[in-house]
């Protein structure tokens, strides 16, 4: 809901604090970065953290203008990585996935939610990829100008509307400096990565604060790109998951509900995907899949449905090259294999695609 339009002055003078860890995924660095220089004038101070890349990540933050580059010797994990961009901050902070892409007037709509109210603490936005209520469902991105004009149209819709949450993912998150203040550093007995951010944001609920959702703000995640260059998917992304949820439980001495799974979610989406196209909403059923296969990477159905919507809409060499990443989790896998031998043979590709399987396979 709309509270009004109070706003409340600012503890600091000093400019927003910008925080991006990273470890590897060079690519999504220079895209996230691009896109903060283009949609960031407001004055800010931005803090790079090098969590010991060894693809060349800690030589390209060394070449960006006016940026403080904090280097570790080796990946320390997302809570530990923010902390050392913490001791470099001033002002509110704002801690930024580096496989973000941000659309002009991101930064001043977090800050103005912030500085509603003076008990609230923290705030993030809406997302296409993200959890609980940031989460966008059947969002279909695939260039920068259609997300520039989603997060405007998004934001004329909601503009000045936020609500009060009990939770903020971690990808965006804009703290205040009082916040800061009181509650502290990053918890680092979290590792490599999450509820880290669950467990900061039971700290700063138990210290008095408010955590608030910026309804007029869509920030692009395409998520988990740090997790996946690490080689943590599927069983292994799991089993972190389970060990840092156990160090939440024991922490707060609470018990949560065993979430489910990226495969159940998965079938889930795929499931969500089929019911739309029976409805004609070709469009919806297709960021659906994609969603799935974001969500669920080693679950191969979702491609192989995906191939068939593409192959309908007469993209055979995108289909082709789905199911080629299909078969990459699984080189025996008899339906990704068969979909694949059969669009190699309408590209004229059956040597290479044998050449392919037979690599896979060895």
């Amino acid at each position: 809901m709309d509270h009004g339009e109070n706003h409340t002055e600012s503890t600091t003078t000093a400019p927003v604090s910008i925080i991006i860890p990273a470890f590897n995924q060079l690519e999504y660095c220079q895209q996230c970065i691009a896109s903060l220089r283009r949609a960031t004038p407001e004055p800010h101070r931005l803090i790079l953290v090098d969590n010991g890349s060894t693809d060349g990540v800690g030589a390209y933050f060394d070449t960006i203008e006016n940026a403080i580059v904090v280097h570790a010797e080796k990946n320390l994990g997302f809570a530990a990585g923010v902390n050392l961009g913490l001791q470099q901050a001033q002002g509110h902070v704002v801690l930024l996935n580096s496989d973000t892409l941000l659309s002009p007037h991101w930064l001043s709509r977090l800050t103005h939610a912030l500085l509603r109210e003076k008990n609230i603490g923290m705030v993030g936005p809406v997302s296409n990829c993200a959890a609980g209520p940031q989460q966008l469902e059947e969002l279909s991105l695939n260039a920068l100008d259609e997300i520039d004009a989603f997060a405007e149209e998004r934001a004329q819709e909601k503009r000045g509307e936020y609500r009060d949450v009990t939770r903020l993912i971690g990808f965006c998150l804009m703290i205040r400096d009082t916040t800061l203040e009181k509650v502290g550093l990053f918890d680092e007995r979290f590792g490599i990565g999450n509820f880290e951010d669950d467990d900061y944001c039971t700290r700063v609920r138990q210290a008095g604060y408010r955590l608030v959702l910026a309804e007029d703000t869509f920030v692009f995640h395409y998520g988990g790109r740090t997790f996946s260059g690490m080689g943590l998917e599927g069983d292994a992304f799991d089993h972190l998951m389970q060990e840092n949820r156990q160090r939440y439980m024991d922490k707060w001495q609470v018990h949560l509900p065993t979430p489910s799974t990226p495969a159940e979610k998965g079938k889930k989406l795929c499931k969500q995907a089929r019911q739309r196209l029976a409805e004609g909403k070709t469009q919806e059923a297709l960021a659906l899949l994609q969603q799935a296969i974001r969500t669920a990477p080693q679950y191969l159905p979702a491609y192989l449905e995906l191939s068939a919507l593409l192959v309908q809409a007469g993209q055979t060499k995108l289909a082709y090259q789905l199911c080629l990443e299909a078969i990459k989790h699984d080189p025996y896998h008899e339906k990704a294999c068969q979909r694949a031998e059969k669009l190699a043979q309408d590209l004229h590709k059956t040597d290479a695609f044998q050449e392919f399987l037979t690599s896979l396979r060895k």
